[in-house]
């Protein structure tokens, strides 16, 4: 994915992943004024992101945090579940997989927490 973004008259570019994207500028634009420019992305990508540009009245800001948040939700919710199905299990791979949920469990939660 690729977007330019004018964040108080400043043009900058983002690239990488729908997720990465999101975040950053929800990052750098809290705050401030920021308009769309353009944006490059496939097609699934593009339909949910103007759908919540959409939803949100056009507020780039806004949109930026609640598909970041939605990506965060989506991790939460995978690690629960990994945690529910292999928490009983006692096989070394299991009790690994468990462990590196629950890590991700802990940073997802931060992350969901400065979201908000």
């Amino acid at each position: 994915m690729e977007l330019w973004v004018n964040i108080s008259g400043e043009k900058k570019k983002y690239q990488g992943s729908f997720k990465n994207v999101m975040e950053s500028v929800y990052d750098d634009a809290k705050g401030k004024e920021a308009d769309l420019l353009s944006i490059h992305a496939s097609k699934k990508e593009l339909r949910r992101f103007k759908r919540e540009w959409r939803k949100n009245g056009r507020n780039l800001i806004e949109t930026a945090r609640k598909i970041a948040r939605w990506f965060y939700l989506r991790d939460y919710r995978n690690a629960r579940r990994c945690i529910r199905d292999y928490r009983k299990k006692t096989d070394p791979v299991s009790v690994s997989k468990v462990e590196r949920a629950r890590n991700l469990l802990q940073e997802v939660e931060t992350k969901l927490e400065a979201l908000s």
